[in-house]
């Protein structure tokens, strides 16, 4: 029962708690008549009735005393009387008192209580008397209680001695819930015990007496009850008085403790200062020793609980008598005494002591130099004393005044005199004293030194002074890490001083300390040597590492035998050879570690992670070989990480086939940093290769040993990651490599399916459960991979000219790796379904716990359920993501159970889902499964991002939305989505709440796009419905089809019932976040106008384009009222992301979310709602103000002019333009100012928007539509000939200007193409000239530049194009102008000699125009 209440509190719920009670009476009854029992029956009986006693005392310690309230009496007087007549008088106060003092109290007492190497030896010398301490037979059930803190080993007392700790404890807890009678009564028997007895039993019973008291006290404290009326305070007061002045050490320093608590427990200011006042008035008159120590150490509990008993002057009477009694030479015990309760009172003072520090540091100098090496306890009291006074002084000693530097030379003083003692334990409280000065004042204290002693005591015999070297060796590298390295460097080149520590001298600070970690089995100290390592490693690994490397590498190979894996089972030889190479050692040194023990090692592969970790954030060369090649060129001191890649796989190897276990998990946690790390690494020698193609069977050759059937299931866990991030990797490039790997894979995959027969029954349910997931999750991580390689082939063969090269080309077939996956995916697809399952059980509220099956689930039991719960949240992630592409893959088809396969030829629809199957009536139709299949997935993504915790990874999150999008790519769920709305509701509404709580950019646009596919579902089933009515009413009465989509009838879009609203808040979220001037209530005006646009970043743009992209279907989704309702926002978001981000970019070109807005504007304007008869009037009206919004942009705002790209509002307009009808692009008002944008533009001095602008407007030239063109055709014409006569006059001086003359030149070609027959005489008659005047004769052509040369052939290759197509106009042009006829004669004729030689000059001249013309045309948007 106790062991029940010790370890399985989560179990003890009221019911079971009263179902303990009813043998309580009985037993608390047979405890009153034991002592009757012994008389009867005698000595047989009596040890067995005092462990009866014990087990008793121990569990009614546990349970709470209102639970045997009626029995509280008869427990207490059966505690009194073991209290006053103990079994056993053999060093009581060893056993009871030590666990009762303050630990700093310790010190003071005896050499043997403080904490040494060899303390299990001192107890048995204290206990004395032939008691023997730690025998398992005096308590068997110690093997499993927990630890006390320090001990790694049980040390159970003889039960003799552990019921009196027993009873001790459990007084304390029934006295204080007994009546205050009762308790008065109890403590007068215990008072009068002590009285009546004499001698060495006296002495056994006060122990047991005070013990008692010390706990009633203790348990008081902690409850915060009351100790009772004044005449209980009296009798406690008496006992505690008389133990303080015992001759027992042990029994003076419990007694202080307790006198400290009871005035804690009165808590009353005139009580505690009359406790101080009788310890005053003792030590004033006293003059014995035993009498001097009890109360100065009294007074210094006083301080140490009540923080500064009551005044000042209460404070300067302590101090006062302290000083007296610390220099009293004629007795060392009263000054270490004495000096240790100052030093508690310093500590507890604070602020209160600074007027004391002077003096008091004066006494504790003049007493170091004055007190006698020999009495180190006094010593040790002062540097305890020095300590408190360095931490009240604080920051303050960095000051520069002459107090401050007097007080710090005098600190300075007294640590050097500390460090010449002979006592190690006085050296120990100089370096605490150095490590606060460092901490304080670190300018001040030489670290050389300081370093220097701290190196020689390193490996001294003392724990103490061990722990003192390791606590301010940790501080040190914590800020210093450099600056200690170099000083141990230097000292080890001097030799100074580390004769005593040779490995300092052959392995460097961190070799000596790792030598240290695995000979200490303190555990304090090895945790202090594991941090310092730590920081020295996140501080000087980078700049250090060949030394951390070599370090780790020969802890892992000095093993006593290194297993050695047969790697001869590898298929070709020279590759088994690479991984024989790694199990023997080349060089024949003699090793600094020999047979290090399997924590240290543990410790060593980790830090080859972080070390790798390190070196991942110093710098790009550590991971790039080629890289890292050049620069150690350059410098060969420098050193990379990736230069020393054979050894972090050999040390990797290493463990990973070693015989202990935690080793192995951390060397394929270690292979699994260096694949993941090293994956991308090229080869520079072999192109096309990565470096790690090289350690092909040493990774093999280190995982076959973890899928051994007497492997640990951890350990086969950690091998399957590994295993799935080498395929993933894409390191593999050879099938049949890649198919070893693999086949390690597939055998954890046989064991799963044979059943729990074939699972180890040496583990916990829960670790079979943690293997099996483990093999799914890696199955699913290599699935994902090969269908995404997959998918990446076919985008390549999609763009690719000549798709049998691509194909050959590879080193094998890019679908190796899925052919591979596709034979086991029947057998995979059941057991990842059954782990969902399990999940969405096991992640079910606790108010449907009574629904979880009985048994258990797939791949758990129901009593390893909180166990199994960890695993399938470390899992189920991928798990889900590689059952939703298995669904795509399948395209929700239908079975067929008589083949056991798939039928592919034809997708499940509504008609033909139950077809095809023979099942029965109790089997389910395939529709019935795949449904099944499709909520569960959708459920569990629900249920995930709905409420995402705090400890949700980015990974899960974005494999869950990964998971979502390959169910919407298949037809099935989509209509699934599409017909229900208030599911396509709910699934945005998860994503919104998603990007609120998650700013990863990834996740974002992950969001982003299943929101997208949700509204393609949406308009996919609106399409169709239109489609089916008008099929079922025939095309003759389309104009009384009902209408379909959102917003029918009035317009109006309800919050949480719409599917619009709900894609409206997901891009708005976005939309404001990236933007939030697009926010009028952000700005403080209804429209949004930054005086400056702005430049997002990469995943900002990806965003934003993301957002749009959804906006621009929302209209589809519309009814006619419900498209004009939602357009006036769409356009005001989406004009709005190109007015904040049209910045002005070289070469004309536009920003990625400018690009996206003008896509977005396109599909909006191009909507067939903007043609529907019903909705037609109000776009049209709103479209004429989202139009004049646009020109807008370029009126100045409070007067300053905005800075926005003039290219990307002309291309937004040109939209405007040819993607509505005439009544918007030709409305008079808003035809005018397009018109006087475009001239505007056309006057403009940037050559690369006048090159723009031409092509703009001849993409609107070319309208098909005449009634757009036309009117742009005669407001423009004009000014675009006068603009090319004036570029004529003046000839162009660089390629910009030459390029704005070509466009413009092909923009009256355009004209004269789309004119009226009548015109286009005209037209050719103005055109002519001008391209005339371009050309050179033969002698100017000789001389000319590049730009008029190109210009030259740019006219004449015109003209030689336009004389044929229109004769008649040439001749009559040629005949009215003589000057022209001759120029274009000799040019002819001088370009009739060149033009071979020539033609390949031209190139580069005409090459840029129709260069930009086709990119025009890609990115035009028209």
């Amino acid at each position: 029962v106790k062991s029940l209440l010790s370890h399985c509190g989560d179990l003890l719920t009221e019911e079971v708690t009263q179902r303990l009670l009813p043998p309580l009476p009985c037993a608390v009854h047979l405890l009153t008549q034991l002592s009757s029992i012994l008389k009867t029956y005698g000595s047989p009986l009596k040890t067995p009735s005092v462990v009866y006693r014990q087990r008793l005392y121990e569990l009614l310690v546990l349970l709470p005393p209102e639970t045997y309230k009626e029995n509280l009496c008869a427990v207490l007087k059966e505690l009194a009387a073991e209290l006053t007549a103990p079994d056993s008088q053999a060093a009581a106060s060893t056993c009871l008192l030590p666990p009762l003092c303050h630990p700093d109290d310790l010190f003071i007492l005896s050499p043997l209580l403080q904490e040494t190497d060899h303390r299990f030896i001192e107890e048995q010398l204290l206990l004395g008397n032939g008691i023997a301490c730690g025998s398992l037979e005096y308590d068997p059930y110690s093997i499993y209680e927990t630890d006390v803190e320090g001990d790694s080993v049980p040390k159970p007392l003889p039960p003799a001695l552990s019921v009196g700790s027993s009873a001790a404890k459990l007084f304390g807890v029934v006295c204080a819930h007994v009546e205050e009678a009762q308790r008065v009564l109890t403590l007068e028997q215990l008072l009068s015990s002590i009285k009546l007895t004499k001698g060495a039993r006296q002495h056994t019973v006060q122990v047991h007496v005070v013990a008692a008291i010390s706990n009633l006290l203790k348990y008081v404290a902690g409850s915060k009850g009351s100790l009772g009326p004044e005449e209980v305070r009296r009798l406690v007061l008496t006992l505690v008085l008389g133990a303080l002045e015992s001759s027992d050490r042990l029994l003076r320093c419990a007694a202080a403790e307790a006198w400290a608590r009871l005035a804690q427990v009165v808590d009353d200011g005139s009580f505690t200062a009359g406790l101080a006042q009788v310890s005053f008035d003792k030590l004033k008159s006293a003059r014995d020793v035993v009498t001097r120590t009890g109360h100065s150490l009294a007074l210094g509990s006083l301080h140490r609980y009540l923080g500064g008993v009551s005044s000042s002057q209460h404070l300067s009477s302590c101090i006062g008598i302290l000083y007296a009694l610390s220099q009293d030479s004629t007795s060392p015990d009263v000054q270490t005494w004495a000096l240790h309760s100052l030093s508690l009172i310093i500590d507890s003072a604070g602020t209160l002591y600074n007027v004391h520090v002077e003096p008091t540091l004066s006494l504790i100098i003049m007493l170091l130099l004055n007190v006698p090496p020999t009495h180190a306890e006094v010593h040790q009291s002062l540097g305890r004393c020095l300590n408190a006074l360095i931490t009240t002084l604080g920051p303050e000693l960095q000051g520069n005044s002459a107090l401050v530097s007097t007080l710090r030379t005098s600190c300075l003083l007294g640590c050097a005199v500390m460090q010449d003692n002979p006592d190690c334990l006085v050296q120990a409280q100089a370096i605490s004293c150095l490590q606060q000065l460092h901490m304080f004042a670190p300018r001040h204290v030489n670290l050389s030194n300081l370093v220097s002693c701290l190196c020689v005591s390193l490996c001294s015999s003392y724990l103490l002074l061990r722990r003192a070297v390791l606590a301010c060796l940790r501080q040190l590298v914590q800020r210093e890490a450099a600056e200690v390295s170099e000083h141990v460097v230097t000292l080890a080149k001097d030799g100074r001083g580390l004769t005593a520590d040779a490995d300092i001298r052959e392995v460097g600070l961190e070799g000596a300390l790792l030598i240290l970690l695995d000979r200490e089995t303190d555990q304090n100290l090895c945790r202090d040597i594991r941090e310092t390592l730590n920081h020295m490693l996140t501080s000087v690994a980078v700049q250090k590492l060949s030394l951390w490397l070599k370090l780790c590498k020969d802890v892992l190979a000095a093993s006593a035998a290194v297993a050695c894996v047969d790697t001869t089972q590898e298929e070709e030889g020279s590759k088994g050879d690479d991984a024989s190479v790694l199990t023997t050692r080349s060089d024949q040194k003699p090793h600094p570690f020999t047979s290090p023990r399997w924590a240290t090692r543990v410790f060593a592969a980790d830090c080859v992670c972080r070390v790798i970790n390190q070196c991942e954030r110093a710098g790009r060369a550590h991971l790039d070989i080629a890289l890292a090649q050049e620069r150690k060129k350059r410098d060969s001191r420098s050193d990379f990480l990736v230069l020393h890649l054979a050894d972090l796989i050999r040390m990797a190897f290493m463990a990973a086939t070693d015989h202990s276990d935690q080793l192995r998990l951390s060397g394929l946690e270690t292979l699994l940093v260096v694949i993941r790390r090293f994956a991308a690494t090229a080869e520079p020698e072999f192109p096309g290769h990565v470096v790690l193609e090289q350690y092909q069977a040493n990774v093999g050759a280190a995982l076959r040993p973890a899928f051994t059937l007497d492997t640990p299931p951890d350990v086969t866990a950690k091998a399957c990651q590994v295993c799935s991030a080498w395929i993933a990797s894409g390191v593999v490039s050879d099938l049949s490599d890649l198919r070893r790997v693999h086949q390690l894979l597939v055998s954890s995959l046989t064991k799963i399916q044979a059943g729990k027969e074939s699972l180890s029954h040496l583990y916990n349910e829960s670790a079979s459960t943690m293997e099996i997931l483990a093999v799914l999750k890696a199955w699913a991580e290599v699935y994902i991979i090969a269908v995404q390689r997959h998918k990446i082939h076919k985008q390549t063969l999609k763009t690719s000219t000549c798709p049998e090269e691509s194909v050959t080309n590879g080193p094998h077939p890019p679908d190796g790796l899925l052919d591979l996956v596709r034979t086991d995916l029947g057998a995979l697809s059941t057991l990842w379904f059954a782990a969902l399952q399990d999940f969405a059980l096991l992640t079910l509220p606790s108010e449907f716990a009574s629904q979880l099956p009985v048994e258990g689930g797939a791949f758990y039991t129901a009593e390893t359920m909180e166990n199994a719960r960890l695993h399938y949240h470390s899992s189920w992630a991928l798990i889900l993501h590689a059952a939703a592409l298995w669904l795509t893959s399948t395209g929700f088809v239908v079975a067929d159970p008589d083949e056991g396969g798939t039928n592919f030829s034809r997708p499940v629809t509504p008609t033909s889902m139950c077809q095809g199957s023979s099942s029965g009536a109790a089997v389910k139709s395939p529709e019935d499964v795949y449904t099944d299949r499709f909520h569960l997935i959708l459920g569990i993504s629900v249920g995930f991002l709905c409420s995402l915790r705090s400890d949700a990874t980015t990974e899960s999150i974005t494999a869950c939305l990964h998971a979502l999008q390959a169910l919407l790519d298949v037809p099935w769920p989509r209509s699934k989505i599409g017909s229900d709305q208030d599911l396509g509701i709910e699934l945005l509404n998860v994503l919104h709440r998603v990007i609120l709580t998650r700013e990863s950019p990834s996740v974002q646009l992950a969001s982003l796009e299943v929101g997208r596919q949700i509204i393609c579902a949406a308009q996919e089933h609106v399409k169709e419905k239109r489609r089916s009515a008008e099929v079922d009413d025939g095309a003759a009465e389309k104009e009384t089809l009902p209408e379909f989509g959102e917003g029918k009838g009035t317009g109006g879009f309800v919050p949480g019932k719409s599917l619009v609203f709900a894609a409206l808040e997901l891009c708005v979220c976005i939309l404001v976040r990236q933007l939030p001037e697009l926010n009028p209530k952000l700005t403080g005006s209804p429209g949004v106008k930054a005086a400056k646009p702005q430049m997002l970043s990469e995943d900002g743009s990806g965003l934003v384009s993301a957002a749009l992209a959804i906006l621009t279907g929302l209209p589809a989704v519309c009814s006619p009222e419900g498209s004009v309702s939602v357009l006036p926002t769409i356009l005001y978001l989406t004009i709005g992301v190109l007015r904040e981000t049209a910045v002005k970019l070289p070469g004309g070109q536009l920003s990625s979310t400018v690009t996206a807005s003008l896509q977005a504007l396109k599909g909006i304007l191009s909507s067939p709602m903007a043609r529907a008869e019903k909705s037609h009037a109000a776009w049209t009206g709103l479209l004429h103000r989202a139009l004049a919004t646009v020109l807008d942009c370029w009126n100045p705002v409070d007067g300053a002019q905005q800075e926005l790209d003039d290219v990307s509002l002309l291309t937004a307009v040109t939209v405007f333009i040819l993607s509505t009808g005439p009544e918007v692009a030709a409305a008079p008002g808003l035809h005018k100012l397009c018109v006087e944008k475009f001239k505007a533009a056309l006057k403009l001095k940037d050559p690369m928007v006048q090159m723009k602008t031409y092509q703009l407007l001849h993409s609107i030239f070319q309208s098909p539509n005449a009634a757009i063109a036309y009117p742009y055709i005669y407001s423009l014409a004009s000014a675009i000939v006068d603009n090319l006569q004036e570029i004529n006059k003046r000839m162009p001086e660089d390629t910009s200007e030459l390029q704005v003359l070509q466009e413009g030149i092909k923009v009256l070609e355009a004209l004269v193409t789309v004119a009226e027959e009548q015109h286009r005489s005209q037209l050719v008659a103005c055109l002519l000239p001008i391209l005339i005047s371009f050309l050179l004769d033969e002698t100017a052509l000789g001389s000319a530049t590049a730009i008029m040369r190109s210009l030259h052939d740019f006219a004449l290759q015109n003209l030689m194009e336009i004389g044929p197509q229109y004769s008649s106009v040439f001749k009559t042009v040629m005949a009215s102008s003589p000057a022209l006829r001759a120029r274009l004669e000799a040019a002819v004729k001088g370009n009739q000699e060149s033009i071979t030689a020539e033609l390949p000059a031209s190139e580069p001249a005409t090459k840029p125009g129709k260069k930009n013309t086709s990119i025009q045309l890609k990115t035009s948007f028209l």
